[in-house]
């Protein structure tokens, strides 16, 4: 590899958007040990006095129960991954768009009642969402994913032998 070509190569490393950079850091682990927080609240929609205890991890400052009162709808805790994004080219242009961000939430008030348990939320692509996922349905979407990686990394170790045999060709 030439000194130009590697210049090149590392210059392009430096611009790569973060989800192409290794050892990203990992989200922080969930202490299991700290004493939930518990907040008792008036429901403007009933009047009623409800209490909910936070789900571990929770990151939401829950700012609208403090008053003592809202809508028990309204209320949620959440925690989420980091955001990862990658250029995507969907208009002519690449934009730097969300992928794969995981939001753990619990909606304690929920009319599902599955979705008054910690489950996951799933952004896709910028906006486009896999909702409502327990453990098992995270395990298999990750599955999949992982399938698709993996024949994604195949893939690159071809694309990497097609592009020599190629530039063999063509240097002939």
């Amino acid at each position: 590899m030439t000194i130009t070509v590697q210049r090149a190569a590392h210059k392009l490393l430096a611009s790569l958007p973060s989800a192409f950079r290794t050892k990203r850091p990992a989200v922080e682990p969930v202490s299991m040990t700290k004493a939930p927080r518990t907040w008792t609240f008036t429901d403007t929609a009933t009047g009623e006095r409800k209490t909910f205890t936070c789900m571990p991890g929770c990151i939401d400052s829950h700012d609208e129960v403090r008053d003592g009162e809202t809508l028990a709808e309204d209320i949620w805790c959440y925690r989420q991954s980091s955001d990862v994004t990658l250029p995507i080219n969907d208009s002519g242009r690449p934009e730097e768009l969300s992928v794969l961000r995981a939001m753990m939430n619990v909606d304690p008030f929920d009319r599902r009642i599955a979705h008054r348990l910690p489950h996951i939320d799933l952004e896709v692509m910028d906006g486009a969402w896999i909702e409502g996922l327990d453990p098992d349905g995270f395990a298999t979407v990750i599955s999949t994913l992982q399938g698709r990686v993996d024949e994604l990394r195949a893939m690159h170790a071809e694309l990497v032998a097609v592009r020599a045999a190629y530039q063999g060709q063509v240097a002939r």
